[in-house]
């Protein structure tokens, strides 16, 4: 676990670094070309208990320069091992996101999410899983954006779940790191 996080921040450092080297070339941010912003997340995640694959592509609409709303969708693919017992299980959903910038790719952000997905326990025979739920999640947090040119970029944001329960497939904080681009 240690040695994840390690790795985690040696890359979002490296990424941020080589947008902050291109930066102090050129103080002004660009202008975006496009109204219209296309991106997302996707993970993988391996371990002897298991593997994770996310895919999670997003669709925004900037009303001003600054103020960015749109839409995500989720898939999550999830296995689980435990001994002899191997269980796979989905997650899937959507929600609505804004963002806005404070200051040179500093931005506030607000999510309001619906995920279906269905719990994974582990009892005296084994894994088992749960009964199929809906869980609603409200995210505020808040990132950096690093542009490397007028339509692309890199961004690292930090969420917390306002709604977070017992069963919040998620635990705060929330850390995404992803890229978009404008047409």
């Amino acid at each position: 676990m240690r040695n994840s996080i390690i790795k985690f921040f040696l890359v979002a450092g490296i990424v941020l670094g080589l947008g902050f080297n291109a930066k102090a070339q050129n103080n002004q941010l660009p202008e975006p070309q496009s109204k219209w912003v296309f991106g997302g997340n996707f993970g993988l995640g391996f371990s002897n208990y298991g593997s994770n694959i996310l895919i999670s592509p997003q669709i925004g609409y900037r009303l001003t320069p600054m103020w960015e709303a749109g839409t995500r969708l989720t898939y999550n693919y999830a296995s689980y091992r435990s001994g002899s017992s191997k269980v796979g299980v989905s997650y899937y959903g959507g929600g609505l996101y804004s963002s806005y910038e404070i200051f040179r790719g500093l931005f506030a952000h607000v999510e309001n999410e619906w995920l279906s997905y269905q719990p994974v326990y582990l009892g005296n025979i084994g894994l088992y899983k749960d009964d199929r739920r809906v869980v609603h999640s409200v995210f505020v947090g808040g990132g950096y954006r690093q542009y490397f040119s007028s339509v692309g970029f890199a961004s690292f944001t930090i969420l917390y779940n306002l709604n977070e329960t017992f069963d919040s497939p998620y635990n705060n904080p929330l850390i995404r790191v992803g890229f978009g681009f404008g047409f």
